[in-house]
């Protein structure tokens, strides 16, 4: 029997680092979508039993599973693959590469490549970061939600511009006009203490990308005037520290209890906040998509942001800041709290059709179809494109092996030494899956290495290949008990290429 459905995994719901975020919350109304307009598509929704159940699951509790039937099965859907606290192998299991399975990815960013110092100073997460690149990178479709993120998948993964499809986002249903806007405002004022009528909002998180401070500074150098009657209300998640860091700021630029930091807030808090504000302010420095906008305006307040990444295929150049400088956030807001004309425009602008989930899950299974159709016509059990980890190779090697082959390459190299490499083995099995070979590149290699990729190879399922200078000896035989194809190394990498493609291309033992 032919394949024909999708696997749908939501790790991305279930995150313990986005749970509660957009991330998690786009995740699950993009499956709810699916489910929706598209059910003939459904093999499964994965969830993983060790991760929190997320909210709203009981509308897909048809196709819910952690066991999924993967032989019905010929595209896997990977819902986030930036789970810094979730294997890779979790969500991106061999069973799929044994089956055979083309692989879909949604990529919300790659914010951390663009700003590795606020991000990935940590050697432990950078190394967890290239893993979950790689899961992207060797992807048959990924999904953008933004032409800002397809443009950054180009340039700093290279993958290819054929493979990217942009499917956008949708609003939901809850983020509306209000029916009683005295009746929002009071919710709101239920579920933030202090607040007054006619202030200015911002929701989304605290880290230095989101630019609150300089949002603070902004709000601080207004006149006086537009100060007393316009508070500025920060929501999103606060730590004790991080709140206290922000009043304490604001009583120093003298707008102490102008400023309300109510943290986290319930979404019908929120909506009731977009619903009753003078003015919503977004000033980050990139976004993948940003979108509070939309649902911000899906709710009827003006809406500014700062003039960078997919933020400007949101709003217009006129509603739009050089959010470096917070004398033009200043600017900004001052405009569009007392110019009537321009918050005319922006008003108008709220009253424009906004995506809908229903054309997000059109565009997605359009590329569901595609990959469908492509893996009716392919040998069972392979992909369109092999994917394969070089282990220490020699240099040049990877270039060579990509010229002759339409294959994606993995090089897990020593950094700086030959030891470090055999030492960070663990990482292709701890936080890859779906490989479809390995080969290790042991010449010269002490006895040591040779010992850990024995150990590692008797637990490979799948072909590998040993590039050898020719020695033999007890432990070389002991790789070749694994499973391991000696191939001695020699000549250009070309040849050497040749040599491994023909090694691998020959029956397994």
């Amino acid at each position: 029997m032919t394949a024909t459905k999708v696997i749908f995994d939501l790790v991305a719901a279930q995150s313990p680092s986005y749970r509660g975020r957009g991330i998690a919350r786009y995740s699950m109304d993009f499956a709810c979508a699916i489910a929706a307009h598209c059910p003939e598509l459904i093999g499964a929704f994965v969830v993983h039993p060790e991760l929190e159940v997320p909210e709203g699951i009981d509308e897909l509790a048809k196709w819910v599973t952690s066991e999924p039937d993967w032989a019905s099965a010929a595209v896997l859907h990977i819902s986030s693959a930036f789970e810094p606290e979730v294997p890779v192998r979790a969500y991106w299991p061999r069973e799929a590469a044994r089956h055979g399975l083309l692989t879909a990815v949604t990529l919300y960013d790659l914010i951390p490549d663009l700003f590795p110092g606020w991000y990935l100073e940590d050697p432990g997460l950078r190394r967890r970061w290239r893993c979950c690149r790689e899961v992207v990178r060797t992807a048959d479709r990924v999904f953008t939600l933004s032409q800002s993120a397809k443009q950054d998948a180009i340039s700093l993964l290279g993958i290819p511009p054929q493979r990217l499809s942009v499917i956008g986002t949708g609003t939901s249903p809850a983020f509306r006009r209000p029916k009683s806007p005295e009746a929002a405002f009071e919710t709101a004022r239920r579920g933030v203490e202090g607040l007054q009528r006619g202030f200015v909002v911002y929701n989304g998180a605290f880290n230095p990308r989101k630019n609150v401070d300089r949002l603070v500074e902004a709000y601080a150098a207004m006149p006086r005037g537009l100060i007393d009657a316009h508070q500025l209300v920060v929501v999103g998640e606060a730590p004790p520290l991080t709140r206290n860091h922000y009043l304490v700021m604001a009583e120093k630029l003298g707008v102490g209890g102008r400023v309300l930091i109510p943290g986290f807030v319930a979404e019908e808090v929120l909506v009731a906040l977009y619903q009753s504000a003078d003015l919503s302010v977004y000033p980050s420095l990139y976004e993948g998509y940003g979108l509070p906008l939309i649902e911000s305006m899906a709710c009827g307040a003006p809406t500014i942001a700062g003039n960078n990444s997919s933020l400007c295929e949101i709003l217009p150049r006129e509603a739009l800041f050089e959010a470096q400088d917070p004398g033009a956030i200043s600017e900004a807001m001052v405009r569009a709290l007392t110019d009537r004309e321009f918050r005319a425009r922006l008003l108008a602008l709220t009253e424009r059709e906004l995506p809908t989930w229903q054309e997000v899950a059109r565009r997605a299974a359009e590329v569901f179809e595609e990959m469908l159709r492509l893996a009716s016509k392919l040998p069972k059990r392979w992909r369109s494109r092999p994917h394969i980890a070089l282990v220490a190779p020699p240099p040049g090697l990877d270039k060579a092996f990509e010229q002759l082959a339409a294959c994606d390459i993995f090089c897990l190299e020593a950094p700086t030494g030959p030891g470090l490499a055999w030492a960070r083995l663990p990482e292709l099995d701890a936080w890859r899956g779906g490989y479809d070979a390995v080969v290790f590149s042991v010449s010269g290699q002490p006895g040591r290495a040779l010992e850990e990729v024995g150990r590692f190879a008797a637990t490979w399922p799948g072909p590998k290949v040993a590039l050898t200078d020719g020695a033999t000896g007890p432990k070389l035989s002991r790789l070749k008990r694994a499973g391991v194809r000696p191939v001695r190394a020699g000549g250009s990498p070309e040849e050497t290429a040749r040599a491994i493609i023909e090694a691998l291309a020959q029956p397994r033992p």
